[in-house]
């Protein structure tokens, strides 16, 4: 009875985290198209807690284009002397677009 449940735990460990992984993959496509209008309405409002929000949202999504990491760039650098609580943001955004540029062997 024991190795009955020990080979039902081994197996449904595995399963529970392939469907969390999956929600969460899930969840950003889903919410990459909202974040974004999100983002750009911010910007235009000049919501400086709005682009930091979005923004934040947008650099941890892993559907996010390259396009749209350079539009995060190019916001965050043009405001983040006036505003240091960009800074965060910019530091992130920046890291992600090295991520997006490395050279895979």
């Amino acid at each position: 009875m024991v190795l009955i449940y020990s080979i039902v735990i081994i197996f449904l460990i595995p399963l529970g985290i392939y469907y969390y992984i999956r929600k969460d993959r899930q969840r950003d496509k889903n919410n990459l198209a909202i974040d974004w209008k999100n983002f750009l309405k911010s910007e235009s409002q000049n919501d400086i807690k709005g682009i930091v929000t979005y923004g934040d949202k947008l650099i941890w999504n892993k559907y996010l284009l390259n396009e749209q990491l350079d539009k995060v760039i190019d916001v965050v650098n043009s405001r983040v002397a006036n505003f240091p609580e960009l800074k965060k943001l910019e530091n992130n955004a920046f890291n992600k677009k090295l991520h997006y540029n490395r050279i895979l062997h």
